[in-house]
């Protein structure tokens, strides 16, 4: 039996990865003893309704006025509280929405056959084991060979961050190394990036899912609780320092 089998690890994925890259704590709390660690924000929802907005414009569904007031009311239905940024994000959707529309437009409209987004997953393999790695398309758009995905983000990044390049990486080869490039859009303005080689991110995929085996191949949660490493500044935490607290005295 591997590690991912002793542990009911069923299968992985990029927020799997990029959780355990960041820290091995805050994956053992979530995936070992399912502690959901980090707080909901007003920013992932911003991200999520004008997402669900994009969408029901470019399939058109509706116009973007309309597309607007539902993301609206989506935010105002999941933020049943107010973090102190809510109202700001409420009023970042129409800009973003508006922005992220105007970049897809020139593909026309994607395709989509599972629900809203469609499952990828490709085996992972190593030494007495293999797991799938799985993950989730935002946009198809198949006459121009192309995959977008839409990252929402109230500064505009140089470059992508390891985590979204990792995601980019996987989503390439899943897709038999189809073109996919990540839309960013703020406020202001939308930009769309493709940093990383596919490839090279890959081999770095199968060697972190490699060290992850053999971390787990070590013996029970109790006892891969108290190797972990954690790091206490990672906004993994964010929300969750009564629970980093109470497994690893930090």
């Amino acid at each position: 039996m591997n590690g991912f089998e002793r542990h009911g690890i069923a299968h992985s994925s990029a927020s799997q990865l990029n959780k355990w890259n960041a820290c091995q704590g805050a994956w053992v709390a979530h995936y070992l003893f399912k502690q959901r660690v980090g707080s909901v924000s007003a920013a992932m929802y911003r991200g999520i309704c004008s997402e669900e907005g994009v969408k029901s414009v470019i399939t058109k569904e509706c116009s973007v006025d309309q597309a607007i007031l539902k993301a609206q009311e989506l935010f105002d239905q999941k933020m049943m509280f107010d973090d102190g940024s809510s109202g700001k994000e409420r009023e970042n959707i129409p800009p973003m929405i508006r922005l992220a529309v105007e970049a897809l437009e020139p593909y026309g409209e994607p395709e989509f056959i599972e629900g809203d987004q469609q499952k990828v997953s490709m085996d992972i393999d190593g030494d007495g084991w293999s797991i799938p790695f799985i993950g989730y398309l935002d946009f198809v758009f198949p006459e121009h060979g192309l995959i977008i995905d839409l990252k929402t983000t109230l500064r505009m990044p140089t470059t992508m961050s390891k985590p979204h390049q990792l995601q980019r990486g996987f989503y390439a080869a899943a897709r038999g190394n189809q073109d996919v490039k990540f839309l960013y859009v703020t406020p202001k303005k939308a930009e769309i990036k493709s940093d990383g080689d596919p490839s090279t991110i890959m081999q770095e995929i199968k060697t972190t899912m490699a060290r992850q085996e053999r971390f787990l191949s070590l013996g029970d949660r109790a006892f891969l609780k108290s190797i972990a490493h954690v790091n206490t500044d990672s906004y993994y935490w964010r929300g969750g320092e009564r629970i980093r607290a109470e497994m690893f005295g930090l």
